[in-house]
């Protein structure tokens, strides 16, 4: 990699492998109708929703690249880290809720807190792209 910003379509690239695997999961659980992976994975709706999460973010991914790319922004690195590491952890939370259920209804302050800020790293990352093209394009 020559340049940090490719780091945006190699996430995006993994975003999607794991979509692509999560609906293989979701299809062997809903449609194979496999016990083991049932009794694994509980709440498998959740799985669909990770892996149309896993899309969007992909999608975002790269439509940040191609924007940083023919705007020429200047990105800092750690925006560039932020963002894909929220574009891949926000997914993550629906398949924790797929093996936990419970976990969708948190009960302490803290609990509460910590889902909340795991949405931080992707709205300070998509955030401040979308901002900077803002501020370039007007």
């Amino acid at each position: 990699m020559t340049n940090v910003a490719d780091y945006l379509l190699l996430t995006a690239a993994f975003s999607l492998l794991l979509s692509l695997a999560l609906a293989w999961l979701a299809s062997f659980i809903l449609y194979a109708d496999i016990k083991a992976l049932k009794r694994l994975f509980p709440a498998s709706h959740q799985l669909i929703r990770a892996h149309i999460d896993y899309i969007l973010m992909c999608l975002l991914l790269v439509a940040c690249y191609y924007l940083n790319e023919k705007l020429s922004l200047e990105l800092p690195g750690w925006v560039i880290y932020t963002t894909c590491f929220g574009a891949l952890y926000n997914p993550f939370g629906f398949i924790v809720l797929t093996i936990k259920p419970h976990m969708a209804k948190p009960k302490s302050t803290s609990d509460k807190a910590r889902i909340l800020l795991g949405f931080l790293p992707a709205t300070i990352g998509y955030g401040y792209i979308m901002w900077l093209t803002l501020i370039t394009l007007l």
